[in-house]
């Protein structure tokens, strides 16, 4: 029973990582290292290396990790990689984690010599506010707690999931202008009719 419970997490997971392998190839320059900052089951990084044919370092604050490589381990603050280590960055669905996610971004721009790209969910009104805080709930906390229970993440996987911000995209642009960088490019799939909800995909720049 638990091998179906796992099989089916890894399709919806790899699933999930073709559909993000999509969404941001366009943004990624055509060679060069990739950081995956934030990394969690791998699944992005092991479907971008796939697809791409790129090494894709992964770099987390836990290690939950289900397919390819440990991740490089991180806290807050300095990351351990010198400047302008990778051709780009990305960062999936993490900002509404770390203490300081203006901090992170400077970093992430420190060590990568071109775009970062960064995928978050954003509402837009209390209504989208409500289904966020619930959708996230679901999708982090009981999913962790879930995967780990059928030991689909390692039983000694810590969470470090904690939800501290949820994003509109105005608080979203205050905290990239104010890790250095700006917006190149930016789209959003909605998940909520009325813009209530949407995944945003942002391309940023260093700011001079």
């Amino acid at each position: 029973m638990l091998s179906v419970v796992k099989a089916a997490l890894d399709a919806v997971m790899e699933r999930r990582a073709r559909a993000l392998v999509e969404q941001v190839r366009a943004a990624l320059p055509p060679d060069g290292p990739l950081l995956d900052l934030g990394s969690g089951t791998g699944h992005l990084a092991a479907a971008l290396e796939r697809a791409l044919g790129r090494e894709v370092v992964t770099a987390d604050v836990s290690d939950i990790h289900v397919v390819g490589r440990p991740p490089v381990a991180i806290t807050d603050g300095a990351l351990p990689f010198a400047d302008g280590t990778f051709a780009a960055a990305l960062l999936v669905f993490m900002l509404a984690y770390p203490r300081d996610p203006a901090g992170v971004l400077a970093e992430a721009r420190r060590v990568t010599r071109g775009p970062l790209v960064v995928v978050q969910t954003v509402y837009a009104n209390r209504f989208g506010h409500a289904w966020h805080r619930g959708r996230e709930f679901v999708w982090t906390v009981v999913a962790f707690h879930a995967s780990r229970l059928v030991g689909y993440v390692p039983r000694d996987a810590r969470f470090s999931m904690r939800t501290r911000r949820f994003y509109t995209a105005d608080r979203l642009q205050r905290d990239v202008a104010s890790a250095g960088l700006r917006v190149l490019s930016r789209s959003a799939r909605p998940v909520l009719p009325g813009g209530a909800l949407a995944v945003a995909t942002w391309t940023l720049g260093h700011d001079g």
